[in-house]
């Protein structure tokens, strides 16, 4: 909690001075009232808005959260260019978000991203992308500066510390940067150092994440609930670097789902260049399955109602995608 509101307070001071369109805080209010509501039906469109620029990335990480569909072979078709985000942005999806993200794959792979990040500066939103920092250099790194987003999500693993050292010196006065990385039960010797590392660099807030099993995978090396060793570890950790950083800890798996507290299926969506709707991060954009922004009502599919029912319901299991994600029993964005 206190990554985010440390995030959100330096970020809201944008909001302040350049506040979005009426349109964008009446759509916020009716997800408010279908957070008490709970109806299966939502009469407004995602707050948060996260396009995929491309599927391809120049790193092969087992844990991506778009698993097999990390550089397919068609991966050229659904790279996004600047004519494909301005017929985004005609949506109604677009229009009244509050925040629009971009992810990949690598984004900086997108010929065209320094042009759709040039248009984005001047939406009155708030405006993110992650990276793994690796293409950032030269005339790119400089680029970048001139177009920087609103905030800067830095993706941390064991073969680009120098490369997410550099873009975080190079940034730190032109985005809120947080750095991110991925936790593995068999790897938790690792924490102290990414720890160590980020506020080395002047980097304030790390976003520590659980191992997500894709295609079921590698589940040896998700947290579960009741591992003491990691436990442990959190509660020495989070005491010694207190008030030095703000860190937000993975969620343990549990054994059994009591709680399902993801508020996803009311509040975010993914698109690609072409606008198929991916519920979320593990629901990756596929017009057959979840349909397309230029449908008529398309977030009121019966795959999404069915998700939002399913996510009410403290008895009834959790869905197949989600019983191994840690957002299931937390909101991820407390928005």
């Amino acid at each position: 909690m206190a990554l985010l509101f440390s995030l959100y307070l330096r970020t809201g001071l944008k909001l302040l001075f350049k506040p979005p369109h009426l349109r964008v805080f009446l759509n916020y209010f009716k997800y408010l009232f279908n957070r008490l509501s709970q109806s299966e039906w939502v009469k407004h469109t995602p707050i948060q808005v996260v396009i995929y620029t491309t599927p391809n990335c120049n790193l092969n990480c087992p844990f991506c959260f778009i698993g097999e569909e990390l550089n397919p072979v068609d991966g050229a078709d659904y790279e996004l260019t600047l004519s494909q985000y301005l017929n985004l942005k005609k949506s109604l999806f677009f229009k009244n978000s509050l925040r629009v993200g971009l992810l990949g794959g690598e984004p900086f792979l997108a010929k065209d991203i320094f042009e759709i990040l040039e248009d984005m500066k001047s939406e009155r939103k708030v405006t993110t992308i992650v990276t793994n920092c690796t293409l950032l250099k030269g005339a790119k790194l400089e680029q970048f500066k001139k177009v920087a987003t609103d905030m800067l999500g830095l993706s941390l693993y064991q073969s680009n510390y120098q490369d997410v050292a550099r873009v975080h010196r190079e940034l730190a006065e032109e985005s809120v940067i947080w750095v991110q990385a991925i936790v593995e039960a068999d790897g938790l010797s690792e924490v102290e150092k990414m720890i160590k590392f980020a506020i080395e660099i002047g980097c304030g807030d790390l976003r520590l994440a659980n191992y997500y099993p894709t295609d079921g995978q590698g589940q040896e090396k998700v947290i579960r609930e009741g591992n003491t060793q990691f436990e442990k570890l959190k509660r020495e950790l989070a005491e010694k670097y207190q008030g030095v950083i703000n860190l937000s800890w993975p969620i343990p798996l549990p054994a059994k789902v009591i709680k399902k507290s993801c508020l996803q299926p009311i509040s975010y969506v993914h698109l690609n260049n072409k606008g198929d709707l991916g519920g979320c991060f593990i629901r990756p954009p596929n017009k057959s399955r979840y349909g397309n922004i230029f449908e008529s009502d398309p977030w009121n599919k019966q795959v999404y109602r069915d998700l939002r029912v399913n996510m009410r319901n403290g008895e009834q299991p959790a869905d197949s995608l989600c019983k191994d994600c840690e957002n299931l029993a937390g909101d991820l964005y407390k928005l």
